[in-house]
């Protein structure tokens, strides 16, 4: 057992032995500085503005400020065309020239 684990561990150590520092291609550098110093276009401008996290969470608040608006204004305008209906309908309960349904009208001659 304790030959077998010695093998397995000489075996793991030669594999090493034709290893080398590794070495980014030629001209590397000096292709990451350019790139780093160019100037930016108007799109990568505007994108990098929009991805700030603050601009993304000002954004989703002015949304959802947005819907909270629409929904309430809307819920308003329905309570007014309710109670404008229920007027109406009451109106009209006092105009009616029949006799209401609960009222039996004796209907034998």
């Amino acid at each position: 057992m304790d030959q077998h684990l010695k093998k397995k561990i000489d075996k793991a150590m030669q594999s090493l032995d034709g290893m080398a520092k590794a070495s980014p291609p030629p001209f590397f550098f000096t292709r990451l500085e350019a790139r780093m110093q160019r100037e930016k276009n108007r799109w990568e401008v505007i994108s990098s503005f929009v991805a700030k996290p603050i601009v993304a969470f000002a954004c989703i608040c002015l949304i959802i400020m947005i819907n909270a608006v629409v929904i309430l204004s809307s819920s308003n305008s329905k309570n007014v065309t309710d109670q404008q209906n229920s007027e109406q309908a009451t109106a009209d309960e006092y105009n009616s020239v029949s006799a209401p349904l609960y009222e039996f009208v004796n209907s034998t001659p």
